[in-house]
């Protein structure tokens, strides 16, 4: 998504997340999408509570999203399905704990 996109196969690896915020840093493990050994495509980016999109940490690439509503789960917290295309990859996934997490962990839609 930022540092390292392979553009042949649609994968990508987020570096260099962190802030720093009143002297003290704060580090993430960034967004990624990439390819298991099925060869599916599967990672983890960042709900938007603002718009219906998905983004990666530095919140410099957005794509539009469509999130399902909202329900809670039996472990009690907040979720919802999410679903996208990128670089014409169907994916599905789900936002866990919505209202404290921006994590969405996702999966190639295959048909």
């Amino acid at each position: 998504m930022r540092d390292i996109v392979n553009e042949n196969q649609k994968t990508c690896l987020e570096q260099a997340c962190t802030l720093e915020h009143n002297g003290k840093t704060f580090e993430s493990g960034g967004a990624f999408i990439g390819v298991d050994a099925k060869g599916i495509h599967g990672g983890v980016v960042y709900g938007n509570c603002n718009m219906p999109e998905v983004m990666n940490w530095h919140g410099d690439i957005r794509v539009p999203a469509k999130y399902g509503r909202i329900y809670r789960s039996n472990m009690g917290d907040k979720r919802r399905h999410v679903w996208f295309t990128w670089k014409g990859i169907k994916y599905h996934g789900v936002w866990c704990s919505i209202d404290w997490s921006q994590i969405v962990r996702v999966r190639e839609i295959k048909y």
